[in-house]
């Protein structure tokens, strides 16, 4: 994925050109990111607040503007059975039966302990090297736990939009599996709560970006008030 940079006071600062699962993450952790600019550029960018309240305001300002216009409206909900990261091609398992049963164990932690902070786990679960191109498609390795960890980490950088693509198929793994595995009742508690964080999270863009856009509505506004001739 190409990157792109911007000097943020006398630092210059390489951005990729989609926001990735890292950030998107990142942003989640951010109390006030709909509510400041500040919050904002710190949750995409990785900067300190320091670093960023303290830079140039004529800089901050196109730094903002750009990276609202550039993650705001660049987002797509498109399914990629085939992704590439650093030049290796993962393909989506096709059948949720080709999922082992280490899998199974492993989906059930990630739903449990979190969706949003393991996405890049999940991603790693769901999309494995392929191994073999078949006429109607291709084929992949069976699923490994260290395998994936390692993956995740290489995911943490690809767009979240390859998320939303799959979401819905991960949503019914989930739901495959709450239906033809035992659970204990610790498990059900914490199965139910993943599953509403979950069912929130299928149409993401439409919560989290109204609000961003929003925000970022009243801002340019605001910053258009300043800058016009009197």
């Amino acid at each position: 994925m190409n990157t792109i940079k911007l000097q943020v006071g006398k630092k210059e600062v390489e951005l990729p050109e989609k926001l990735t699962i890292e950030q998107y993450q990142r942003l989640r952790t951010t109390d006030n990111f709909d509510k400041s600019p500040i919050d904002f550029i710190v949750g995409i960018s990785g900067l300190d607040r320091d670093e960023v309240k303290y830079a140039n305001k004529k800089d901050m300002d196109f730094v903002f503007k750009f990276l609202t216009g550039q993650y705001l409206q660049n987002q797509t909900r498109k399914l990629q059975t085939i992704i590439e990261v650093e030049g290796v091609e993962y393909g989506l398992m096709s059948e949720m039966t080709s999922l082992n049963f280490g899998g199974w164990v492993d989906l059930e932690f990630l739903v449990a302990d979190g969706v949003e902070k393991n996405l890049h786990k999940i991603m790693a679960l769901l999309y494995r090297p392929i191994t073999k191109k078949v006429k109607d498609g291709y084929e992949i390795g069976p699923y490994d736990h260290d395998e994936m960890n390692k993956r995740a980490e290489i995911f943490k950088n690809i767009p979240i939009e390859y998320f939303w693509g799959v979401s819905n198929f991960f949503f019914n793994l989930v739901k495959a599996y709450s239906t033809n595995m035992k659970a204990s009742l610790e498990y059900q508690r914490t199965k139910e709560k993943a599953m509403t964080r979950l069912r929130m999270m299928t149409n993401p863009l439409r919560s989290l970006w109204k609000r961003l856009q929003d925000f970022t509505g009243r801002v340019l506004c605001l910053l258009q008030k300043r800058t016009s001739p009197k």
